[in-house]
C-alpha cells in the first residue's frame, strides 16, 4: 500500500515540474513577442520637465529638436504706441555692446550702475563677427556665459538687442545675417516666452575718425540685414536711434560720446523714450 502512495506522489510531482516548464516556456514567449512600453532611461540629464513627443515627434532613441522662431515673410516693426512709462522700461532686459554700455555705467536705469537689466561681455564690445557664439557677464553672480544661458536662468519678459556695431566692417552680409539669427534661435529656444526686440543701430558722426573701417554707410546698410533677420526669426524690429541721426544718416554729435560712436546720456535718453512709445 505505501509503495503504491509513493508512486502516486511521484506522479504528481512529475506532473507539477512539466506544468510550472510549460508556464515558464509560454511567458518567455509572450515577453519576447510583446514591445515594452514602459519608460525609457536616458544617460543624460536634462533641465526642466521633457514634454510629450506628439505622434509627428522625433523617432525612438532620437532628441526633439529644439524649438526656432519662424517668420512669417513679413517685417514685424513696431509702431508707435501709448507712453507705457517707467514700468515698461523696467521690464526690458538689454543686450548690448559698447554702443548702448552706458544704460549701465551712466546708471539710467532704476538700479543705477548695479542694474541686473543689462547683459554685455566683460570687455564691453562684442564684435559683430561673433554673435553666434559670445559670452556676457551674467549680473546674477559675474559669471561668464552665453545669452542662451541667461535666457534659461531668468526668462526675461522682453529682450532688447542693440548689436553688430563693434567690428562691422570685418563682417560680410551673410555671415552677419547667419550670426544674429543663431543668437535669436538660441535664446527662443530656452526661453521660448521672450518676446525679441532688435534694434537698428545708431550710425558715427560725420567725423568720426573710423580708426576701425566703420563708416555711416556700413551702419546704415547693417539695418538692413537686421531686418532680414527679424523677417527670418519672427523678432520684433525696432529703430530708436533713428531720432539720433540727421538726413545724411551721420550720429548728430549731441548725441555721441567722444569717441563719435557710442552713445553719451542724452542719446541713451533718447533711446528709452523711444522704447517706452513703442511697446511690443
Amino acid at each position: 500500500m505505501g509503495g503504491k502512495l509513493n508512486g502516486l506522489k511521484n506522479i504528481i510531482w512529475a506532473f507539477s515540474i512539466v506544468i510550472c516548464l510549460v508556464a515558464v516556456l509560454v511567458g518567455l514567449i509572450f515577453a519576447a513577442a510583446s514591445k515594452y512600453d514602459g519608460e525609457q532611461e536616458h544617460g543624460d540629464i536634462m533641465l526642466g520637465e521633457v514634454a510629450e513627443k506628439d505622434a509627428g515627434g522625433a523617432p525612438d532613441g532620437e532628441a526633439e529638436p529644439l524649438p526656432a522662431l519662424s517668420g512669417d515673410g513679413t517685417l514685424h516693426e513696431l509702431a508707435e504706441t501709448a507712453d507705457a512709462g517707467q514700468d515698461y522700461i523696467d521690464s526690458l532686459t538689454f543686450l548690448c555692446d559698447s554702443i548702448w554700455l552706458g544704460l549701465r555705467d551712466y546708471g539710467m536705469l532704476t538700479a543705477g550702475t548695479a542694474t541686473n537689466q543689462v547683459w554685455a561681455s566683460a570687455a564691453g564690445n562684442i564684435p559683430a563677427g561673433s554673435l553666434a557664439g559670445f559670452n556676457i557677464v551674467f549680473p546674477g553672480d559675474g559669471s561668464e556665459i552665453t545669452p542662451s544661458d541667461a535666457a534659461l536662468i531668468t526668462k526675461p519678459q522682453k529682450l532688447v538687442i542693440s548689436l553688430g556695431m563693434d567690428s562691422l566692417a570685418n563682417v560680410t552680409q551673410d555671415s552677419f545675417i547667419s550670426g544674429y539669427s543663431a543668437l535669436i534661435n538660441s535664446i527662443h529656444s530656452s526661453s521660448p516666452d521672450t518676446v525679441i526686440i532688435c534694434c537698428g543701430l545708431s550710425s558715427v558722426t560725420v567725423d568720426y575718425p573710423g580708426i576701425d573701417g566703420l563708416t555711416i554707410a556700413m551702419a546704415l546698410e547693417a539695418n538692413n540685414w537686421i531686418k532680414q533677420v527679424c523677417i527670418d526669426t519672427g523678432a520684433y524690429y525696432a529703430d530708436p536711434a533713428d531720432v539720433l541721426r540727421d538726413s545724411s544718416g551721420s550720429l548728430m554729435s549731441e548725441y555721441s560720446s567722444a569717441n563719435g560712436k557710442a552713445l553719451n546720456s542724452a542719446g541713451l535718453t533718447e533711446i528709452l523714450n523711444y522704447l517706452r512709445t513703442h511697446v511690443a
